[in-house]
């Protein structure tokens, strides 16, 4: 994904695994920019340009989503493009261009976008390809359009970068990537265990051990060992920003930038300290030991409004995977608080009978969206009583916009999220899902561009989730996976072997595998 003359080599010899990236998406883009009173571009026909794209993984999905916008992705590794060309081809989509080019190759020609892309990219480029990805910004946006951007920061780098260093200095000694990788985890097992005192070394040390120990091998191989890798402070990103006209709009998960996440005398504190929004995302950025930005640039000429209404949210699609807490379902006749558990396990808790009905609403639809305004009509017909459309209105607001801000108990999106009311008899995935996992890929796109990891019977299920066969079919063909020795098919423990148990046994199982598709946001209409 980097665009500098030794990642020609490098990214083509180690490919970036390619997912994606639903901080990334038009539809977040476009909900930041309403929350903070902007007129963003609609995003059912808007035009995006992604700047490092990889093979693909997170450009495609959004071209399969919205047929009638425009994407367009550039990356100078000839394989990634190859093989993301191969996807495009094999979906036969008309509305993607994926293009084998340098990042500072981008010239007029290429036209104007209303979202511009580049996720990790930034750090990992020399300055002139810095310069030129702010540069493409600026020429390159609409009028109301937005840049996403992400970067390596201090002062959390600091630490992490003197760790970077240990690890290549002992890594570069060795020739091939595969064994770079692994000398370079072997030196941080090596450090850790040997570190005897306890302190702030041992932990850090520690710590980045446990990091490490959940990630790729592609991604500390690009993260950690290649050549480039310049954090800088968000002050600084921001001057250089500013000399190519653009301004602050945010970040793309607009909860870190709310200072009620601190105590309130640090809250207070940061009030006396910062005077503008730009102070104030610095000095948190002190107190967290912030590693890394995701940050929103839009033109110098639009002024964002940072005190967020909660009657933007009016125009926005709602979501929610909530669940009551405990088994006794809400009463949603009175203020007494009910708990709801979010998929991350945090726990929030409302006494607002029109949140809690609309929780119920949401509950009901989930892996799909809806407007808000027919949530708030669906929650006062659950609710009953007198309607004052414009009570509801600013209560419902006001509550999901808290909880959007704070947890991961609501969704916004700028468009709908469609999922099928009931499995269908022959169900489908989506198309990039079903590719993707038939090239082999443990980890496939939802319909809200998350990222979903594939069991061992998912990676052989998803790719027969083409719309042509029913439950029949598919356990058919699951038991002949089975059969060749592709598919562990167990019974207590013990392999099955015989086609008649195996074909019972999936016949038990399929079902629920559906199910928990469904629940994940890949199968489709």
């Amino acid at each position: 994904m980097p665009d500098a003359t030794p990642a020609v080599y490098s990214y083509d010899e180690v490919p970036y695994e390619s997912h994606p990236y639903a901080q990334t998406h038009p539809s977040r883009l476009f909900t930041v920019a309403t929350l903070f009173g902007l007129k963003p571009p609609p995003i059912e026909k808007c035009r995006v340009l992604e700047l490092g794209c990889a093979s693909g993984g997170n450009i495609i999905p959004m071209a399969e989503r919205f047929p009638n916008a425009w994407f367009v992705g550039v990356d100078l590794s000839a394989r990634q493009i190859s093989d993301g060309e191969k996807v495009v081809h094999t979906l036969g989509l008309k509305n993607i261009s994926l293009r084998h080019a340098s990042i500072v190759d981008v010239e007029e020609s290429f036209g104007t976008f209303d979202y511009i892309i580049c996720h990790g990219v930034f750090s990992w480029v020399p300055t002139a390809v810095r310069e030129k990805i702010l540069d493409i910004f600026s020429k390159h946006l609409t009028p109301d359009g937005i840049g996403y951007v992400s970067y390596n920061t201090y002062p959390g780098w600091h630490m992490r970068g003197m760790i970077r260093d240990m690890m290549r200095y002992h890594a570069l000694r060795f020739a091939t990537p595969g064994q770079r990788t692994e000398q370079a985890r072997a030196l941080l097992d090596f450090l850790a265990q040997s570190v005897r005192q306890e302190g702030p070394y041992s932990v850090l040390l520690k710590s980045e051990l446990e990091s490490l120990r959940h990630q790729a091998d592609h991604y500390l191989y690009h993260e950690h060992l290649e050549e480039t890798n310049d954090p800088l402070y968000f002050h600084q990103f921001v001057d250089m920003a500013t000399k190519h006209n653009l301004r602050y709009l945010g970040e793309s998960r607009i909860g870190t930038m709310v200072t009620g996440n601190f105590a309130p005398e640090v809250e207070k504190a940061l009030q006396k300290l910062a005077t503008t929004q730009i102070q104030v995302e610095q000095y948190m950025d002190f107190l967290r030991n912030r590693t890394f930005r995701e940050t929103l640039l839009i033109h110098a000429e639009a002024t964002p409004d940072w005190s967020i209404e909660p009657n933007r949210i009016a125009g926005l699609h709602l979501a929610s995977s909530g669940k009551p807490v405990g088994t006794t379902p809400p009463d949603l006749q009175s203020e007494e608080p009910a708990q709801y558990k979010t998929r991350s396990g945090m726990t929030l808790s409302t006494g607002k009978p029109i949140l809690k009905a609309a929780m119920q609403v949401l509950g009901g639809v989930w892996p799909a969206t809806l407007p808000f305004e027919e949530v708030r009509a669906a929650a006062r017909t659950l609710l009953g009583g007198e309607v004052d459309v414009e009570a509801d209105t600013k209560s419902l607001a006001g509550g999901l916009l808290n909880s959007y801000i704070s947890s991961d108990l609501v969704e916004l999106h700028a468009a709908p999220v469609l999922a099928p009311k009931e499995i269908a008899e022959k169900p489908r995935v989506l198309g990039s899902a079903r590719v993707n996992a038939l090239n082999g890929a443990k980890a496939v796109a939802n319909v809200r561009h998350e990222m979903v990891r594939l069991t061992d019977l998912d990676q052989r299920l998803v790719p027969l989730l083409d719309g042509s066969r029913d439950r029949l079919a598919i356990v058919g063909q699951l038991a002949q996976f089975a059969l060749t020795g592709d598919l562990n098919v167990q019974r207590d423990n013990a392999k099955l072997k015989e086609p008649a148990d195996i074909q019972a046994a999936l016949a038990t199982i399929i079902g629920p595998a559906l199910e928990n598709l469904a629940a994940q946001g890949l199968l489709i209409a």
